[in-house]
């Protein structure tokens, strides 16, 4: 039996899908990162969930191709075991940043912008590292390292353009958190394009921010 053919993206509703959602996802910076539980929180929730539910049904109906094309497919164990491990990769680079990279450089974390997701309910803490997971996964991960890679026949293109971006979103934390963020960038990169498992690289972004902060939260 002759097997299906995966149905490629058209060059021109890739580029500007990648361009609209690379932009978008920087500007306006303040409004998408909030920790904020009232008004200003809820706006942020609505544009990250609102932009991730966008490319999910522009791949579906404007692409006409499964989730699976953006590593979106049903979780066996060995997600949650590759999970585990990326989640025990991304703490010790936390770590290991914070006790002695930073040091050395003369960086340090930006106590104010932890604080302000410390201080969040626990409840409040789950929904945002939760939304974090789950929308910046789709947004800088699967989606645009897919399309890229497709378009450009490049795995470092693809890994490089999406990981910049995902870095400079953090830049409001400070350059001390922009280096953690970008070990944690490496690995989720690294860990995607051999899996290409997206629910692998979610779940272990919501156990790793869920175990940061709270090691955070301790230490203060």
């Amino acid at each position: 039996m002759a097997t299906r053919a995966i149905k490629k993206p058209e060059s021109w509703k890739a580029w500007a899908a990648l361009a609209a959602l690379l932009i978008l996802t920087q500007l306006p910076l303040s409004s998408w990162i909030t920790p904020d539980t009232g008004a200003a929180g809820i706006v942020a929730y609505a544009k990250w969930l609102g932009t991730a539910a966008a490319v999910l049904v522009w791949v579906i109906l404007v692409e006409k191709r499964p989730l699976s094309s953006i590593g979106i497919r049903k979780p066996g164990w060995d997600t949650f075991g590759w999970a585990l491990v990326m989640t025990v990769a991304l703490v010790a680079s936390i770590m290991l940043s914070y006790a002695l990279i930073l040091p050395a450089l003369g960086l340090e974390m930006n106590r104010a912008a932890t604080k302000s997701i410390t201080d969040l309910s626990m409840a409040s803490q789950l929904a945002l590292f939760a939304r974090a997971g789950v929308t910046e996964e789709i947004l800088f991960r699967g989606y645009p390292i897919e399309r890229l890679l497709e378009l450009t026949r490049s795995k470092w293109i693809a890994a490089l353009v999406p990981g910049m971006f995902f870095i400079a979103g953090h830049y409001w934390w400070g350059g001390g958190q922009m280096i953690v963020v970008a070990f944690g960038t490496v690995i989720f990169t690294l860990f995607y394009l051999w899996r290409r498992d997206l629910i692998c690289c979610m779940i272990a972004h919501i156990s790793a921010d869920l175990i940061g902060f709270t090691l955070a939260r301790l230490q203060s």
